[in-house]
């Protein structure tokens, strides 16, 4: 069966665990710098678990370790990106699942998509 939600998607998501490093400014002004790991990945964005309330909205700035261009001689560089939240659930009483999209910027491990 296939799910009404992904079908709204413009882009298809993989499942992954990758690390990511996440910065940015709370819900309660509190900056923050914090290191996490994806639960699923598209070329545009990561969805993943925090302990920070993150507003809808919310700028943040990502690193993925070893997951940017690669340079010759020197092999994968980390992949940079400035993103915004947009999507926030409560997963428990300490954790929340957000969706962070990228700006202006795509993962390039990824080949694209078909619809």
């Amino acid at each position: 069966m296939i799910d009404p939600a992904s079908e709204r998607r413009s882009q298809r998501r993989v499942e992954a665990s990758l690390p990511v490093q996440i910065r940015g400014v709370d819900a309660q002004g509190v900056s923050f710098d914090e290191f996490t790991e994806a639960l699923d990945v598209s070329r545009r964005g990561v969805s993943l678990l925090t302990k920070r309330d993150l507003p809808m909205f919310a700028s943040l700035t990502i690193v993925i370790p070893g997951r940017g261009p690669v340079r010759p001689g020197e092999g994968p560089t980390d992949f940079f990106a400035n993103a915004t939240v947009v999507r926030v659930a409560k997963e428990d009483e300490e954790t929340f699942r957000i969706g962070i999209r990228f700006i202006g910027a795509t993962l390039p491990m990824y080949s694209a998509e078909t619809t």
